[in-house]
């Protein structure tokens, strides 16, 4: 996936591992007025188990409500890098799918594209298997697009490498894009048609600063290191070759990365694509860089619409680099990279071999299996309609904000218009009931005798849909496992997919939990992805997605100004001992600041209008905690960002991650919500009651 794939997609979060969650009962047990009270006083322990209440809430919130999280989740090992609540509902979704992929009583819902995905993840579970003949395999793909130098040795022939046409054949054949890429996604200025984007890609370090930071050096060391273990186990380079060779690739990808695009700038979709055309493109760059050979091959025409080259620094920076680079370390890193995506090194033990072939499985069926997983889930804590009554309610009161005083600096028309945007702006459970799996996937022939084949098989079967998209209307936004385990608000579509991992019983969700819980926790992230629609990228999409600038000047000004007081807020805070990088998007912590004053204000319209409707205030309040129901809502706000990160990890963390670490997610919108230090009795100027805050929303 091109880099243009963030910008129109905006997440909560992105974990990395996982750890135990809470109670995860069968409901059944759980039906009675005896279970109900487990589940009150299991969440209630849950609660209290992670705070240090010996904290002064109005010092550090984030302690006092995640003092005790590393005590019971800590991140000890680089297995298990980072904990935290995503981690968690990501952990017990994992269980679920190796239930739904290894249990036999589950057959009877199998659709036989279900049995296609479970006979991929039982070749990765025979990987054993390939064991003696895992190295001349490799070697068999490699060779249909030529040769390795580094295998070859004296006998590479530098003058038949063509490394365009290798990088394009890959692409068309697997959809593998090295170096070079191209996407086929819906034109964000006219959501009615797709179109292709053509030239940067990401690198596998993420970040431009993970590449030219001194302060990253380490973590270029390791995926040196990687790169070099893997030439030796899966290609048996003798030691010495392999860390050359490592090295090598290493320099050439800090080549490419000078070209990156730096996620922290703030640059919008139009600020690093041109619509253009492909005998255009050719002009521009001649011989130095055939873009129209390259898509000639990879996508076997050349197509007569207009096209979108991506970060045109990129493609510039890219035609020197290959003139200053031998032949020989260019073909090195196109066979590595390519060879990469079919190394999979065996575990010793079956556990840890059933994660990584599970990881791999939704890498491919990511969508297919959050289906299998939906239609076994047992909703008798009726969370999807709870969902869409929340959904509903958050809705209605952001058209109030909007309307109110207090945002009175965003103009009339502005205003109107972004009410339009907000009533045509839709969410949807990602459970994928519609779709057609057997259009897509009924044709994938899979062996459970070869893994290695079958990952050609679903490549290939997955770039040949790819390629058809170009004539096709658009169709949703392609995230793979992205969308199952965090919300996300799609730019280009305005609509809000929810993950079938919250759907999972008791963790951000229960009937019997208090409001206040429930509007803390998944009115939060429901929230967050609402103001996602109206932040610094947000706001520049109109009610159907199209890239369209409806914001009157002087909103605009105020909106920027405000904006800055975020960036001039979160760049002061310090993790491991660094400033936090200044970014001039401010977009996650728009919704975070934003989307929590959302939630809050629409548990106090749900509170109200229970009030008028029982005659009485309804009791918020959780068994053996001493907190009331707006207390309990910013505790579990809280509490969805406890997390535990290990040492080694957290610069990479704050190098390629646009969230601010979980730490600074309570602090920073809390400590500029008044109504938060009015519950807490925080006074003005403590840490937690900021004189100077930040608002927009």
């Amino acid at each position: 996936m091109l880099k243009l794939f963030p910008i129109f997609l905006c997440l909560i979060s992105w974990p990395w591992s996982g750890h135990s969650g809470p109670l995860n009962a069968p409901n059944s047990d759980l039906d009675s007025p005896f279970g109900h009270e487990i589940v009150r006083y299991s969440k209630a322990a849950e609660i209290r188990n992670l705070m240090d209440e010996s904290v002064d809430p109005c010092n550090n919130f984030y302690n006092f409500a995640c003092g005790k999280w590393n005590r019971f989740h800590p991140a000890n090992t680089l297995e298990h890098a980072s904990t935290g609540f995503f981690e968690t509902v990501l952990q017990a979704l994992n269980r679920k799918i190796a239930d739904v992929l290894t249990n036999d009583d589950m057959g009877k819902y199998d659709t036989e594209v279900d049995k296609k995905v479970k006979i991929f993840f039982d070749s990765c579970m025979n990987l054993s298997s390939l064991k003696d003949v895992y190295r001349e395999k490799l070697l068999e793909i490699s060779a249909e697009f030529g040769e390795m130098p580094v295998l070859m040795g004296d006998k590479w022939n530098r003058h038949d490498f063509d490394w365009l046409k290798v990088v394009s054949e890959m692409a068309y054949k697997y959809g593998i894009h090295i170096i070079l890429g191209y996407d086929i996604m819906v034109d964000f200025s006219d959501t009615t048609k797709n179109r292709l984007y053509i030239g940067y890609r990401g690198l596998p370090l993420e970040s431009k600063s993970m590449y030219l930071d001194e302060n990253n050096a380490i973590y270029r060391e390791g995926y040196q290191s990687k790169m070099a273990k893997n030439l030796q186990r899966f290609l048996r380079l003798p030691q010495e070759l392999a860390e050359v060779t490592a090295k090598e690739l290493l320099e050439f990808e800090v080549g490419l990365a000078k070209g990156m695009i730096d996620a922290t700038a703030g640059l919008q979709v139009t600020d690093i694509t041109h619509l253009t055309t492909m005998d255009e493109l050719a002009a521009k760059y001649g011989n130095d860089l055939d873009l129209r050979r390259y898509i000639n091959i990879s996508l076997g025409y050349v197509p007569q619409d207009k096209v979108y080259e991506m970060a045109e620094d990129y493609q510039a920076n890219l035609i020197e680099l290959i003139k200053t680079t031998p032949r020989r370390v260019v073909a090195n890193y196109i066979f590595y990279n390519f060879l990469e995506h079919f190394m999979v090194k065996v575990p010793r033990g079956q556990s840890e071999l059933q994660t990584k072939c599970i990881s791999r499985t939704k890498r491919y069926f990511a969508k297919n299996l959050d289906n299998m997983v939906y239609r076994r889930l047992n909703d008798n804590n009726n969370t999807r309609e709870g969902i869409d009554f929340m959904w509903h309610e958050i809705q209605t009161t952001f058209e109030q904000t909007l309307l109110s005083e207090r945002l009175n600096w965003i103009g009339e028309e502005t205003r109107s218009y972004a009410i339009e945007k907000l009533k045509a702006m839709q969410l949807e459970i990602n459970s994928y009931e519609e779709r057609n799996f057997t259009a897509e996937l009924g044709g994938l022939q899979l062996s459970r005798a070869d893994f290695l084949e079958n990952l050609k098989a679903a490549m290939m079967l997955s770039v040949k849909n790819v390629r058809q998209k170009l004539n096709e209307p658009p169709s949703a936004l392609e995230a793979g496992e992205i969308l199952s385990f965090t919300p996300a608000n799609i730019i280009v579509e305005n609509k809000i997919k929810v993950p079938i991992s919250l759907l999972q019983p008791y963790y951000v969700w229960s009937n019997l939990y208090p409001k206040a819980v429930q509007y803390g926790t998944l009115g939060s992230l429901i929230s967050h992805e609402l103001i996602h629609g109206f932040d610094d990228t947000g706001r520049n999409f109109d009610k159907s997605g199209n890239s369209h600038n409806w914001w009157d000047a002087t909103s605009t000004e105020h909106f920027k100004n405000r904006t800055n007081c975020f960036i001039l807020q979160y760049k002061n805070y310090t993790y491991n001992g660094r400033k936090l990088p200044e970014m001039a998007s401010q977009s996650e912590n728009i919704a975070d600041n934003g989307g929590v004053r959302l939630a809050y204000a629409a548990y106090l319209r749900w509170y109200e209008d229970a009030a008028r409707s029982l005659g009485m205030l309804p009791v918020e309040s959780l068994p053996r905690l001493k907190y009331s129901g707006k207390q309990l809502f910013f505790i579990s706000y809280a509490q969805m960002w406890c997390s535990d990160v290990h040492p080694v990890v957290k610069n990479l963390q704050t190098s390629t991650d646009l969230h601010v670490p979980g730490k600074y997610r309570v602090i920073g919108p809390l400590s500029n919500f008044e109504e938060f230090a009015k519950e807490f009795n925080c006074p003005v100027d403590s840490n937690m009651n900021r004189a100077n805050k930040c608002e927009i929303y």
